[in-house]
């Protein structure tokens, strides 16, 4: 087998929670009489650094009031997924299920802030099928440095990455993987070797590459 372990990025590849985190940033916006979000920068924050995020949602305060802004909605966004959770892509469990069966470690590296992986986790019920996690808001990390970390701590020699931005692509680069492009997410006409354009077809991607 060519690869030891699979990482995936959390928004766009294993779930989408657009209209929970478009609930949680208007909520934050209604209480302290924000202009509204819309939900077109709910899309572009997926992906982002905690700080490019609240540039974009709050972009008319300064960073560190933005930042505080982002954090009080990231956590309501929390709690309402832990009760309700995101919209968990068709088939995952089945893949995942099979990727374990033979044989790969799987990790989530997600650049969110603590407790959001967790509520993934937690209400997907998904939460047995993976190794490791890594939130790099939690850790204050570049994405590609929460890649190597979890490589790092988890003793694999050999993993790929799976994510649907072009910032995924720059992390898994920035941390020496081969990069899976979710086309289903919410990145667009990225360049990649391999691709996806559903969860359910990377079982197959990987019978190929390690082919």
């Amino acid at each position: 087998m060519r690869y030891e372990a699979i990482y995936f990025d959390l928004d766009g590849t294993l779930w989408d929670t657009t209209e929970v985190t478009y609930e949680g940033a208007n909520k934050v916006a209604e209480k302290y009489n924000l202009d509204a979000v819309p939900k077109e920068k709910i899309d572009a924050c997926m992906g982002t650094t905690k700080e490019e995020c609240a540039k974009l949602l709050y972009p008319n305060f300064p960073l560190e009031q933005a930042i505080e802004y982002l954090e009080e909605a990231l956590d309501l966004t929390t709690q309402s997924l832990l009760i309700k959770g995101g919209k968990v892509y068709e088939g995952l469990e089945d893949t995942l299920k099979e990727l374990v069966n033979r044989g790969y470690k799987l990790g989530i590296v997600s650049n969110c802030l603590e407790g959001y992986i967790e509520a993934f986790m937690i209400s997907s019920r998904l939460g047995k099928y993976f190794n490791d996690i890594v939130a790099a808001g939690k850790k204050d990390l570049k994405k590609s440095d929460a890649i190597t970390l979890a490589i790092e701590r988890d003793g694999v020699r050999s993993a790929i990455y799976v994510g649907d931005t072009t910032k995924d692509k720059e992390a898994a680069e920035g941390a020496g993987l081969e990069f899976v492009h979710a086309k289903y997410g919410f990145g667009k006409n990225i360049e990649a070797t391999y691709y996806i354009d559903s969860i359910k077809d990377l079982p197959e991607l990987m019978s190929r590459i390690d082919s």
